[in-house]
């Protein structure tokens, strides 16, 4: 059977069995890839090569998982957020937009370190409490990290940027001082879009009376219940904050800040032996089912890059394009990126599709840098809806949101901001239409 025919059947039943939610997540991405790459006609060792070459990809992202999760599962358990968000809510008043844009900005500040796991670490166990509070959906936590991060994601020190830019021999700064206009309207389409959302979680139920709200200021008032000293506690706070401080700051690895901060963490507020180990294996169980996940996920990216499964998907949609478009191919390219992104993953776009498209362009006419840009614009703001990558799972595995019910509720608005920020592109000529 052919590779990318295969690959497309494949990719539409994930996303049919993601949308229905019947199964879980791990069996999926593990036993289909292995029924195509067998139908493919591939050998055990040849497929032990492509699971080895995607468990490679993922590692990285698990360890920081299993440490981050078990990081802030203590951090909660001794109260330390439980303290947070009572002093927050003491100057919040009563509105829904305000708690959507808090989410928006802490996430923006979050990703200047370029990592789109550490942006999804810090601002979703920040804010979830009050979103829960306020009766807001978690989903529209998610997306406002999405499009916050999404925004940020152009930034020339990001991962995405340097993919980009390696594979189609373009600078990182140039690329993103060509982009600045459309990532500074993104993030205003960002904090903008909160109007919208909140009419949207108002309707849904999400608010308080002012009654409500008078209530639980008035709980608010009353002290958090902490399981450690003030002096513990305060000290668990100075940690996060100089471990956050790391990581914005790029000095230390996510996966080192982590480990490095639940262990001085775990030893100070638990200096028996026994409650170490006991804490380990609570908050360890915690983590286990997302590791899963992401391992599987592995296997799904090894499988289909290994293959051809990807490559072939993206020659596909580069061949279906009618010549006509030629000229207008970058236009077109900007307002389905964002769907094209979330069905391919980034890797595919920033290091197949990207090149073979900027050649056809060139032939047109055309510029490098206007064809990246379109492709780089989408698929940053879908980087946390993709099929294909961990970090949305990380972020659905913090705010405990199935991948299907994400994308229901936030591609129309990624996708929508996608558009208009295309639209801004071409009157602009930095995307020509």
């Amino acid at each position: 059977m052919n590779a990318t025919i295969l690959g497309f059947i494949m990719i539409a039943i994930i996303v049919v069995i993601l949308i229905k939610g019947k199964v879980s997540i791990a069996p999926v991405f593990v036993i289909l890839p292995l029924i195509s790459a067998a139908l493919l006609g591939y050998g055990i060792s040849e497929i032990n090569g492509f699971i080895s070459n995607g468990l490679r990809s993922v590692l990285n992202t698990a360890a920081l998982f299993a440490f981050a999760v078990m990081y802030f599962s203590f951090l909660n358990d001794v109260g330390m957020f439980d303290v947070i968000v009572k002093k927050v809510m003491k100057y919040m008043s009563n509105k829904v937009e305000i708690v959507l844009l808090m989410a928006a900005i802490v996430a923006t500040i979050s990703h200047l370190d370029g990592s789109g796991a550490t942006t999804m670490l810090i601002t979703i166990p920040t804010m979830l409490p009050i979103f829960k509070k306020m009766k807001i959906r978690p989903q529209a936590l998610l997306l406002m990290a999405a499009l916050a991060s999404g925004a940020m994601n152009v930034t020339p020190w990001c991962s995405s940027v340097l993919r980009l830019t390696s594979a189609v021999g373009l600078d990182p700064q140039e690329m993103w001082l060509y982009v600045l206009p459309l990532q500074v309207l993104a993030l205003l389409l960002t904090y903008a879009s909160v109007i919208v959302v909140g009419r949207a979680e108002r309707k849904n139920g999400a608010g308080m009376t002012d009654e409500e709200f008078a209530e639980m200021k008035k709980t608010i008032d009353e002290p958090a219940v902490i399981s450690v000293s003030q002096r513990v506690l305060v000290f668990d706070m100075v940690l996060t904050a100089v471990l956050i401080g790391l990581l914005l700051s790029g000095k230390v690895t996510s996966n080192l800040g982590f480990m490095v901060a639940f262990a001085i963490a775990l030893v100070v507020n638990y200096p028996n032996v026994k409650q170490q180990n006991a804490k380990i294996r609570e908050y360890g169980g915690a983590a286990l089912n997302m590791i899963v996940i992401i391992f599987s996920i592995g296997i799904l990216v090894g499988v289909t890059s290994g293959t051809g499964m990807i490559e072939g998907m993206a020659n596909t949609l580069v061949a279906v394009i009618p010549e006509s478009l030629g000229g207008h191919l970058p236009f077109v390219m900007s307002v389905f990126s964002v769907p094209i992104s979330m069905v391919l993953g980034s890797d595919t776009v920033y290091l197949v599709l990207a090149p073979i498209m900027g050649n056809i362009v060139m032939a047109y006419g055309g510029t490098m840098i206007s064809i990246s840009a379109a492709l780089l614009m989408g698929a940053a703001l879908s980087a946390n809806l993709t099929l294909i990558g961990p970090t949305p799972y990380l972020a659905l595995g913090l705010a405990d949101v199935e991948m299907g019910s994400h994308l229901k509720y936030s591609f129309k608005y990624v996708w929508a901001i996608g558009i208009i920020v295309s639209i801004f592109a071409g009157i602009l000529n930095i995307i020509p239409f």
